[in-house]
């Protein structure tokens, strides 16, 4: 095992929500053991790309880290860190910053791992050796995670902003607008009641989310929609604060548009609680490449587990869609 610098300890983190990206390659790497004492900077000459490193501590000490660090280690498979070190983070065998936004380097020889959600960037030759394959889920992996987490004022197309003002709309051309319609106002309403400008778009979207399911009262009806009705529903939950499935279903629709996601209102059937289906609503959001349900009716019924879930993971399944209704202001 390779140490640098004095603390031994494994740091110890969790998180709620993480990626595993796996391989199925087993690559069988000797272990190499050296000591290399009260170090504080780590540059390419350090290690003089000894093939046989398998394993590196970073102590306490160690304030800078050159981009070229880790360079020609092809038989690494494992970084870890002091949890006293000020500067750098480790988890699942890899290398951060200590706030874990930045991949500072994924070992030449890991076969896989886990990537925190909170990591939106990777520094120069932090994939240097990596698997090709690998090395694109990485990319492809931070890259979402990037998308996710943008301010208000970096997501593309039109969407809803804080400003001295107040909130306004912008439009896809970056100019600013008051919101004019009704559908607007109450949407808008409910953003500037939730959310900062401050928050990154995903924080704004939970925000709304839970602020929404809430602040809402279920309100059972017989009727089933037809026609275009979706602007008409989420105006009545809206202003009232109480409707069925298909209101609640409609709103936040709207709300994750007014957040500048792609949303829809899907209608279909889930499992009932007395057996078979039963008609049901909820709301389809892309996040990525990827739609995901969000069902704020089930979430105040149930009380968790229907925020961003798939048609696989949804707690209550087997649901079944019938029919997508996209929403516009």
């Amino acid at each position: 095992m390779k140490t640098v610098g004095k603390e031994k300890n494994r740091i110890k983190l969790k998180f709620n929500a993480c990626i595993a990206l796996m391989v199925a390659a087993v690559l069988l790497i000797p272990s190499a053991q050296a000591n290399a004492k009260e170090v504080t900077k780590i540059s390419g000459t350090t290690f003089k790309r000894n093939t046989n490193v398998a394993t590196i501590h970073i102590g306490s000490d160690v304030s800078d880290i050159s981009s070229n660090a880790f360079r020609g280690l092809m038989s690494l498979k494992s970084i870890t860190v002091s949890e006293n070190n000020p500067y750098f983070a480790s988890y699942s065998n890899c290398l951060y910053n200590k706030n874990m936004t930045e991949l500072l380097c994924f070992p030449a020889a890991l076969s896989g791992a886990v990537i925190p959600n909170t990591v939106v960037s990777i520094r120069e030759n932090a994939l240097y050796g990596v698997n090709e394959g690998l090395k694109e889920q990485v990319k492809s992996v931070v890259k979402g995670q990037a998308a996710e987490n943008l301010t208000e004022q970096d997501v593309p197309g039109e969407h809803f902003i804080h400003t001295p003002a107040g909130i306004k709309w912008k439009k896809a051309d970056g100019s600013l607008m008051d919101p004019e319609s009704e559908i607007m106002k109450k949407t808008a309403a409910l953003f500037d009641v939730c959310t900062t400008k401050d928050m990154t778009q995903k924080m704004q979207l939970e925000r709304c989310f839970n602020y929404f399911v809430n602040s809402s009262v279920y309100e059972r009806k017989n009727d089933i929609p037809s026609g275009d009705w979706t602007e008409s529903y989420a105006l009545d939950i809206l202003s009232s604060g109480k409707g069925n499935c298909y209101n609640f279903a409609a709103a936040f629709a709207y709300i994750a548009k007014g957040l500048g996601y792609d949303a829809t209102v899907c209608t279909g059937t889930v499992q009932s609680s007395l057996g078979g289906q039963t008609p049901h609503a909820w709301t389809e959001v892309k996040m990525g490449n990827t739609w995901y349900i969000f069902d704020t009716e089930m979430q105040r019924a149930k009380g968790s587990g229907y925020y961003r879930q798939t048609y696989e993971s949804y707690p209550a399944g087997p649901i079944y869609k019938q029919a997508a209704y996209a929403v516009t202001f």
